[in-house]
């Protein structure tokens, strides 16, 4: 058993067929889909409406069951197929807005059908092919789509901002609703929604253009701009390698003159050492000598401290010796002049003699204490010399 199939594209809408054409009625049956709807009709009558059922051959086969659903003696036996769910259909047009720029797009009606209104399809078969498709329902509302909805819509536009509004979406379809509702009922559709797509108008095809270009040129300008960047990098980076390759250059020729410096360096200095040496060497050989000349030097100044010590020594023993001398003297010439007066002999002449004796004794001492008085000699290095001597005996100097 093979099924009847009334429907073989996506754009068939509904289908009129004569049951006499249906050949083979007691091997084919018939599937009705929940959103597709059948009406028979019987002798111009319009009859049941069915869907969502399976029609197949039953007792006597599918011929006796027309038979019995539309009489056995009908002259007229038809069968309505329709499509009951919605459908979207696409109408284009063309037209001016209030700035003169010209509109084009699509028009987008949703209609579907109740299963009462698919006996209305036969407004549409009564001159019409038995065949209705999505195309053939555009080409009937098209023009009355154009002049009452979208033609007033556009004129309403100020600009082609406005036909991006949601304003003009809902004017279109306040117009569609209200305007195209007899048509489409005659029809035996329902209006869902309608809603309006424009094309890019002219003048946004040129701000597109322009955005484009200005998108571009900025695009230009960032490539310029990173390109510059980037060789003011590439710039900078040679410039620091090659100041880093002057600099590495420098510090080899600092570096050599530095190791030739150092070498005249450790020869100066090696030279300066030999000079620190052989000055060290020449002074310590004249700290020695000004050491033993101040070692003489002392040690003569020592002596002649010790002369003079002994020379003072002498000298205040000569001058305690000659004050008693003196004293004593002094005293035996008083007790002899006492002698003398008392016994009466005290004469000019024995006082004479003892002025004499007096006089002369004084002259004695005073030539020797000018003799204890007469300073020593020395000699450069400082060594004491005595009278008579003709050379210094510590360093051999001839004395004047």
């Amino acid at each position: 058993m093979t099924d009847f199939r009334w429907r073989d594209s996506p754009d068939t809408i509904a289908r009129l067929v004569n049951a006499e054409n249906i050949q083979t009625l007691s091997t084919q049956q018939v599937m009705l889909k929940p959103n597709e709807a059948c009406a028979m009709i019987i002798d111009g009558r319009i009859g049941d409406i069915l869907t969502e059922t399976l029609l197949k051959s039953m007792a006597g086969g599918f011929t006796r069951w027309i038979g019995d659903k539309m009489g056995v003696t009908a002259n007229d036996r038809r069968l309505l197929f329709a499509m009951t769910g919605p459908m979207d259909y696409w109408i284009p047009f063309e037209g001016q807005i209030a700035d003169g720029e010209k509109a084009k797009g699509y028009a987008n009606l949703r209609l579907r059908m109740s299963l009462e209104d698919v006996p209305k399809l036969l407004n549409y078969f009564a001159n019409n092919a038995p065949t209705l498709t999505r195309e053939g329902l555009i080409t009937i509302i098209a023009d009355e789509v154009n002049a009452r909805v979208i033609t007033p819509c556009l004129a309403s536009c100020a600009s082609a901002a406005d036909l991006r509004e949601g304003a003009f979406l809902e004017r279109c379809e306040m117009t569609a609703e209200s305007e195209m509702r007899n048509l489409l009922s005659n029809l035996g559709f329902t209006l869902l929604k309608a809603f309006p797509i424009t094309n890019p108008t002219d003048m946004e095809l040129v701000q597109k253009h322009r955005a484009t270009v200005q998108a571009k040129t900025a695009g230009t300008e960032v490539n310029v701009e990173s390109q510059l960047a980037h060789y003011a990098q590439t710039e900078a980076l040679t410039l620091a390698r090659i100041e880093l390759e002057t600099n590495v250059a420098r510090a080899h020729a600092r570096g050599q003159v530095t190791i030739e410096l150092e070498s005249e360096l450790k020869e100066v200095r090696a030279k300066e050492a030999h000079w620190e040496a052989e000055r060290g060497h020449e002074r310590g050989k004249m700290e020695l000598r000004v050491d033993e000349a101040d070692a003489k030097s002392k040690r003569a100044m020592d002596m002649f401290a010790e002369v003079q010590e002994r020379r003072s020594n002498r000298i205040a023993n000569q001058q305690d010796f000659q004050n008693q001398r003196m004293e004593q003297q002094n005293d035996l010439q008083t007790k002899m002049m006492e002698m003398a007066a008392n016994n009466g002999a005290l004469t000019p002449e024995v006082m004479q003699e003892f002025l004499r004796q007096q006089t002369a004794q004084k002259a004695v001492d005073g030539t020797a204490s000018e003799s204890a008085n007469i300073s020593p000699k020395f000699c450069s290095c400082g060594t004491g010399l005595s009278p008579g001597w003709k050379a210094c005996p510590s360093c051999g100097t001839p004395i004047a």
